[in-house]
């Protein structure tokens, strides 16, 4: 058996994402992306067993690192606002520096590889958001509904958002981000 190179394994995960973002799921060919990262289609399937697995895998990874960044940089001792502000702006910025990842997890979000994500990377990334929901219902600070459409709601904005500065329909600064959370929150608050 071949042994395991994370330089070429990083290779693969990069060129895959760039082709989802570029082409979407139709567009990742296993020998394509071997070509392009100067691997054998042999080597490849190495690392990962198909192209279900590939998808699923970074797909896997990426949501896993992006909660654990988000998880350190959250402070639990900051007032509820200041901690869904800080959640907020990690997300707009998360997206705007890593267009191609945000790309590919929305792609995987309304496709069937969703499904072949662990479930517990997927609770673990939602319960960051929900456990800050439930905690601004306890205290009173947002409107008593279901998560599920607050989620809805936050993350259509988050993702539109983003989508506004990257196309720079709205430059990215403090004003704009702040006038953007101001209208997330004022759309949530009791």
């Amino acid at each position: 058996m071949k042994q395991k190179d994370e330089l070429k394994r990083e290779a693969i995960i990069n060129e895959t994402i760039g082709i989802v973002y570029e082409k979407g799921f139709a567009g990742v060919k296993m020998a394509q992306i071997a070509k392009k990262v100067d691997v054998s289609p042999s080597t490849l399937y190495v690392y990962f067993k198909s192209k279900d697995d590939l998808i699923s895998t970074i797909a896997t990874e990426v949501l896993k690192s992006i909660t654990q960044i988000n998880q350190n940089q959250l402070q639990s001792d900051l007032p509820f606002k200041l901690k869904f502000k800080a959640i907020w702006v990690f997300y707009i910025n998360f997206g705007i520096n890593n267009r191609k990842e945000m790309s590919f997890i929305n792609q995987v979000k309304q496709s069937p590889y969703y499904d072949m994500i662990p479930e517990d990377i997927r609770n673990l990334k939602s319960s960051l958001v929900l456990d800050l929901l439930d905690e601004g219902k306890r205290e009173g600070l947002i409107k008593d509904l279901d998560n599920t459409i607050l989620s809805a709601l936050l993350g259509s904005f988050l993702t539109e958002s983003v989508k506004l500065i990257d196309t720079k329909a709205l430059k990215l600064n403090d004003v704009t981000i702040d006038a953007m959370f101001l209208l997330a929150w004022d759309a949530i608050k009791n």
